[in-house]
């Protein structure tokens, strides 16, 4: 029996997800480089903790980055959260500071559980159909292309969307 290449099932699982899943797949990423990193402190490993580190950082970043366009008011609160989570986990990087680092991870566990339930109860609420007489009718979707052919041979291509 062959091994799927780890690499091709984690692309899948990414290319599949949801968006609630894909933020869940980055706050799980960021909290298991917190814990490698705090583990290397304990072991007094710094230079594999600041590595563990910077990695979190890289994948926090990306979650504010995720949140930071919305205007609602959900958005803003994670948007300072995540900002609050960047400069404490860079405050931990800079001064080798495990507390604040244990705190980073406290956090985003609490995020990670949050999250978690997010994902079941949106799931539940696709999984459950409801009957044929209550279902809208589905939209076809309109497709716009982003280059228009010119109408005339002269004219050449649009690239206006």
């Amino acid at each position: 029996m062959s091994q799927a290449n780890p690499s091709t099932y984690l692309e899948s699982k990414v290319m599949t997800a949801s968006p609630a899943k894909l933020h869940l797949m980055l706050i799980e990423g960021g909290l298991r480089f917190c814990l490698k990193a705090q583990k290397d402190l304990e072991e007094n490993n710094e230079g594999y903790a600041n590595d563990a580190m910077m990695r979190a950082l890289d994948i926090i970043g990306e979650m504010l980055v995720g949140v930071r366009g919305g205007q609602s008011d959900i958005n803003q609160k994670l948007c300072d959260l995540y900002q609050f989570l960047f400069y404490t986990l860079t405050s931990a990087y800079v001064n080798t500071d495990a507390v604040k680092l244990a705190d980073v991870i406290r956090i985003l566990e609490f995020e990670r559980e949050t999250w978690q339930l997010a994902c079941e109860r949106a799931h539940a609420d696709d999984s459950s159909e409801p009957p044929a007489e209550h279902k809208k009718p589905a939209k076809t979707p309109v497709i716009a292309p982003h280059v228009a052919q010119a109408t005339t041979p002269t004219q050449g291509l649009s690239f206006e969307a």
